[in-house]
């Protein structure tokens, strides 16, 4: 009997194509699912820098600054 492979990650493929860079420091930037009670949630992309937080929309519209 055949055996399943396990289901591939379609981000881990595309590597450094899709990088971008913070619009605020210039620091890059990754993808994350945010999840929120208030203002809209989905993919954005997340600053890296620990102060910046800047989250730009996967369109590419200013989402504002993620508050913890």
């Amino acid at each position: 009997m055949a055996t399943k492979k396990p289901a591939k990650i379609a981000s881990n493929k595309k590597g450094t194509r899709n990088k971008k860079s913070c619009p605020a420091c210039e620091t890059d930037m990754v993808v994350s699912k945010i999840l929120r009670d208030t203002g809209p949630s989905g993919m954005f992309w997340l600053c890296q820098d620990g102060k910046c937080n800047t989250l730009v929309a996967i369109s590419g519209a200013r989402a504002g600054v993620l508050n913890f």
